[in-house]
């Protein structure tokens, strides 16, 4: 059953996958100090949770929105070079995009830590 190998997991420990989620920024385990160790890896593995479904979804949102705009013949199984160049561009500006934000965030976020301490 599935909660006897949750306890399972529970007494054994986090798996290393799960290990990879307890890498949480020194910040954020600031914050839960005074939680138990069993909550603090239920709480990060809560958020590696969040941020997979987070993942899957933008993910699935770029394949929509590449198929939707490059794809539009059906005579063959495969891609024609022009669809596939097309959907090539489009991920490719995508992932520029995304990267491009993450680094603004990042940027944001430095200054609010400076303001906050400073």
């Amino acid at each position: 059953p599935r909660g006897a190998l949750a306890r399972a997991r529970l007494r054994r420990g986090p798996a290393a996958s799960d290990r990879a989620a307890m890498a949480a920024p020194p910040n954020l385990m600031a914050g839960m100090e005074g939680l138990s160790q069993r909550d603090q890896h239920a709480v990060l593995q809560q958020l590696n949770d969040m941020q997979m479904a987070e993942s899957m979804g933008t993910y699935n949102n770029l394949v929509e929105r590449c198929f939707n705009e490059c794809v539009s013949d059906f005579r063959t199984k495969a891609l024609q070079q022009s669809e596939e160049a097309c959907v090539k561009r489009c991920v490719q500006k995508f992932m520029s995009f995304s990267q491009r934000v993450a680094l603004r965030f990042q940027e944001k976020q430095q200054q609010l830590n400076q303001k906050m301490s400073g």
